[in-house]
């Protein structure tokens, strides 16, 4: 990584939160310039971390997302994460096992719409969201009466909220359970976005019982 002098903090010296509320339970944090030096981090990130393909179960066989993963916990994290993850615990009183990690590696490289389901318990749950290198559009949409809206092509209902390198967005409240958020391929030269993602769940409520996306399923014929 390239820093100089005495290491000084890698987080902005009093970040400003601002909350969007979705709905009576639903909410976004959004924390702009959380993280001085982004692009130092993207940097450190993309050019170190072992990078594999980000795979999903799909018609009995296992299928590529395009984009890259990678997974992070204890001393092997970056010192900037390390930091970003103490400023959230500290902030909303939650723990965290570790930082997954997604590269974005051009404008082709996506994820649609869909919630973080492997919470499986979703009424109540914190999920923070840097990040590094390009900016990206980042959606959330509320979700229709028969998830219509995770293959509707129609953005009229989608926000925009575009996070910068070095801002923190912080879904709480029911967001898992009532929204669902997208990073969608853009038109035009795209370069090297980086997130890093904490997941937390209280655990109450009632557990989804479907399946995984991480999970083989088997169809009859």
């Amino acid at each position: 990584m390239t820093r100089s002098g005495t290491e000084p903090s890698w987080l902005a010296a009093e970040p400003v939160v601002q909350r969007v509320q979705l709905d009576d339970a639903s909410w976004v944090d959004v924390v702009r310039g959380l993280v001085v030096d982004a692009d130092v981090v993207h940097d450190d990130l993309a050019g170190t971390v072992d990078w594999q393909p980000s795979r999903v179960f799909r018609y009995e066989r296992w299928v590529d997302e395009p984009r890259l993963a990678a997974f992070q916990a204890g001393e092997d994290r970056h010192p900037a994460l390390r930091e970003a993850e103490r400023w959230i615990s500290a902030r909303y009183r939650v723990r965290f096992g570790g930082v997954a990690l997604v590269q974005y590696r051009n404008e082709r490289d996506s994820v649609g719409f869909h919630r973080d389901r492997e919470l499986r318990w979703l009424d109540e749950t914190l999920i923070g969201v840097l990040t590094l290198g390009a900016r990206r559009p980042w959606l959330m949409r509320p979700i229709g009466g028969r998830l219509q809206a995770i293959e509707d092509d129609d953005l009229a209902d989608a926000i925009d909220l575009g996070p910068a390198a070095g801002d923190l967005l912080v879904m709480g409240g029911r967001c898992q359970a009532d929204w669902l958020h997208a990073v969608p391929k853009v038109r035009g030269r795209v370069s090297s976005r980086v997130s890093a993602q904490w997941r937390w769940t209280s655990r109450r409520g009632e557990r989804d019982r479907n399946p995984m996306f991480s999970a083989p399923r088997h169809f009859s014929r």
